[in-house]
């Protein structure tokens, strides 16, 4: 007699943010980022941990928009992520990088993907900048690494639903890629095999999260830190 296995309960959210601390920080956000945006539009050099990265126009700033930052960090220094011999990491909608940069400096041998031409550039180029070793691969969500398994497997993909209109609008916004994600994390893990992400209180946590228990994956919050009017967190996620 065959019984389907339990699914797995979602991991909590990142944490709210008071009403009294977003009131009293909004206004000082508010100047923050309009002064941080001006560097949307133009190539840029980023300082992260010491080591620079380029950002150029169309490219996710994973230091304007805090989230890649705060994964990158995690990523640099957390014994959760050190490394075995031989390990695999996978680093899903690289951006300019920096995520799969800091895996390789850990030790680990990374393959990173993008949907957009630009992104993947971008990264080599910091791969370069660098001196680390990164395949790299142009192509949507999983499709370029159909077939294979890592060790780790890193993102911080869309956290936003809707439908983008710009090349840039698609490292936040996205009608469908929280659902994809979850649904295809699981076959993209070796056994014992985590993956590693970061979501904003902003977001979609919930699609996010629920889709991975239905999934079949174990969901911890890992780290979590407050950021004026949003919380950051960290979870892995990791087949039971």
């Amino acid at each position: 007699m065959s019984t389907a296995m339990a699914i797995p309960q979602p991991a909590p959210p990142p944490p709210p943010v008071s009403t009294a601390t977003r009131l009293l920080w909004t206004p000082w956000t508010a100047a923050k980022r309009a002064v941080l945006r001006r560097r949307l539009g133009r190539a840029v050099f980023e300082k992260i941990r010491g080591r620079s990265f380029v950002v150029w126009p169309g490219v996710f700033n994973p230091v304007v928009f805090r989230t890649g930052r705060f994964l990158a960090e995690f990523i640099a220094t957390s014994q959760l992520l050190e490394p075995a011999e031989g390990a695999t990491a996978l680093d899903m909608g690289t951006g300019c990088g920096v995520l799969g940069i800091f895996a390789a400096l850990r030790g680990y041998q990374v393959t990173a993907v993008d949907v957009v031409p630009e992104a993947v550039s971008c990264a080599r180029a910091n791969a370069i900048l660098n001196r680390v070793a990164v395949e790299l691969h142009q192509g949507d969500l999983f499709a370029p690494v159909a077939g294979r398994t890592f060790d780790v497997v890193l993102f911080s993909l869309p956290k936003f639903r809707g439908t983008p209109t710009t090349t840039f609008e698609q490292s936040w916004r996205s009608p469908d890629v929280i659902d994809r994600l979850a649904a295809e994390l699981p076959a993209m893990l070796k056994p014992g095999g985590r993956a590693y992400f970061v979501l904003t209180s902003h977001g979609d946590c919930a699609g996010m999260l629920n889709g991975l228990a239905q999934a079949g994956l174990v969901v911890e919050r890992v780290l979590w830190r407050h950021f004026g009017v949003e919380t950051l967190a960290i979870y892995s996620a990791t087949l039971p």
